[in-house]
């Protein structure tokens, strides 16, 4: 084996060992971590060890488990490719979490799909979603994709509608790409987007884009409750303040107002 190969296998496994951990935010032991990855004890403490040498994982003396730290989220974060997009938005989802008493959502486009950065629910919310910080999920199925994917570009929108593996979630999902194109259309002449079950059943959201410096959408915001209280009534009740929140953060992003997103 030469050392360069040697080096990528090291690098691999590493990085096994971080997508192990992350699944167990409790700690893992270090053979069941080994077991997890396919290494032999030795080759996991050894990379585990390093891990904790720079402050990526920590080890619990107590129990002997090994968990990951919140620096690989520091670093993360410092990569987000919309500066200051969470620290920009996190009044007004809040706000608008406390006036909808529902979940709120901030998404941030990654690639071809997108990441949920964070989550925000009223104290007193009866039924909790599924959705959690950190998942990431497809353009086409949610309200919160639907609503940047409706504003790129035509052949931009078309390549990751023919890069993503379209499933129905649901009997709602849209699985055709003329019948995305006409609810890109919807979405581009009102400035926000609806998921009705598509992704998830028995929940209904209403999302709008975030726009940066540069016109792009880069992120989204939804309001996200139950069917039985996301009713035309509700939602047009929502949607003044869900694109005043929008706009209220794409300006302090750095985006100049317009009426609409651009359509090109």
């Amino acid at each position: 084996m030469s050392p360069a190969h040697g080096s990528v296998q090291s690098i691999d496994r590493v990085l096994d060992i971080i997508e192990a951990l992350s699944t167990a935010p409790q700690g893992m032991s270090l053979s069941d971590l080994a077991a997890m990855t396919d290494l032999h004890v030795s080759t996991a403490h050894r990379l585990v060890t390093a891990l904790v040498d720079r402050g990526y994982a920590k080890k619990d003396t107590g129990r002997g488990k090994y968990r990951l730290t919140l620096r690989l989220f520091e670093i993360g974060s410092s990569a987000s490719r919309v500066l200051g997009l969470l620290s920009a938005s996190k009044q007004f989802l809040d706000e608008l979490a406390d006036f909808s008493q529902e979940a709120v959502h901030l998404v941030e486009r990654d690639s071809d799909e997108v990441v949920y950065l964070y989550k925000s629910e009223p104290s007193q919310q009866l039924v909790r979603m599924s959705s959690c910080v950190g998942c990431r999920n497809p353009m086409y199925c949610t309200g919160v994709g639907k609503s940047i994917l409706a504003f790129l570009p035509e052949a931009e929108a078309a390549r990751i509608w023919d890069q993503s593996d379209i499933q129905a979630f649901t009997c709602h999902t849209i699985t055709d790409w003329p019948a995305m194109q006409q609810e890109m259309a919807r979405i581009r002449a009102s400035g926000y987007a609806m998921d009705n079950e598509e992704h998830e059943h028995g929940v209904r959201c209403v999302a709008a884009p975030i726009w940066n410096w540069e016109d792009e959408p880069v992120g989204a915001i939804s309001i996200s409750a139950p069917v039985s209280r996301m009713d035309e009534t509700t939602i047009q009740r929502m949607v003044p303040r869900l694109l005043s929140a929008t706009q209220e953060i794409s300006s302090l992003l750095g985006h100049v107002s317009t009426a609409q997103g651009p359509v090109r």
